[in-house]
Formats: C-alpha cells, structure tokens, sequence
C-alpha cells in the first residue's frame, strides 16, 4: 500500500501521526513532501516503524507550472506514483483560505477516487 501524507507545515502532534501510521502494513510505503511539519514528522515516525519512506522534493518543473505554488506540482507528482490512501493532517482544514496545500492535494486525490481521511487534532 502507497500512502500519500499530507498536512500542515506548522503541525507537531506527532502522536496523531504514530497512531495512523502504526496501522498500515508493514510492507506499506509512505510518499511525502519536503516540509517541516507534517512531512518531517511522519517521515521519522515511518522510518521508526520499518515503513518505507519516499520523501519527494519540489523541482524546477514544479515552479516553471506553478511559479508562485510549487507545491501543486509536487502534490501532482506524488500523487500519480500510484497512491492508494490519502492521510491529511490539519488542523486548519475546512477554513476559508486556509490549508491550500493540503485542500488541492485531497481533492486531488479525491478526483483521482483515492481513498482520502483527514485529521485535523
């Protein structure tokens, strides 16, 4: 199982992140961005666990698409190395204007007919 992680660069409940991450299979492989946040924190929670990790960074491609947001192209890319669940962590989803990385990369998915779960505490 190919599990996208996502969510809020400012996020530090890494409980949260254990808890969810401790119940994928232990051949599970986890994709994630190149933020602190979120990102880091499950990278290291995977990692302790025996997950394996594909931590995936924006590139010059990403911000030649998208100059000002980068990190649409990276949501784009990893999503398309075949996910199979989505785990969103914000805790500001669902305000207006907030969590827009983490908004564009579930409705991604959820366009794509992934299997999507957020957390936002």
């Amino acid at each position: 199982m190919r599990t996208l992680i996502t969510g809020s660069t400012t996020w530090t409940d890494a409980v949260a992140l254990r808890r969810e991450l401790s119940q994928l299979s232990a051949t599970s492989v986890i994709v994630t961005g190149d933020t602190p946040g979120v990102d880091a924190i499950a990278i290291a929670i995977a990692q302790d666990l025996g997950l394996g990790v594909e931590a995936m960074h924006k590139s010059a491609e990403d911000y030649c698409r998208y100059p000002v947001d980068g990190w649409k192209g990276l949501n784009e890319r990893m999503l398309k190395t075949g996910i199979d669940l989505v785990l969103a962590f914000h805790a500001d989803y669902g305000k207006p204007g907030m969590a827009r990385g983490t908004v564009h990369a579930v409705e991604l998915a959820q366009h794509a007919g992934v299997e999507v779960r957020i957390f936002l505490d």
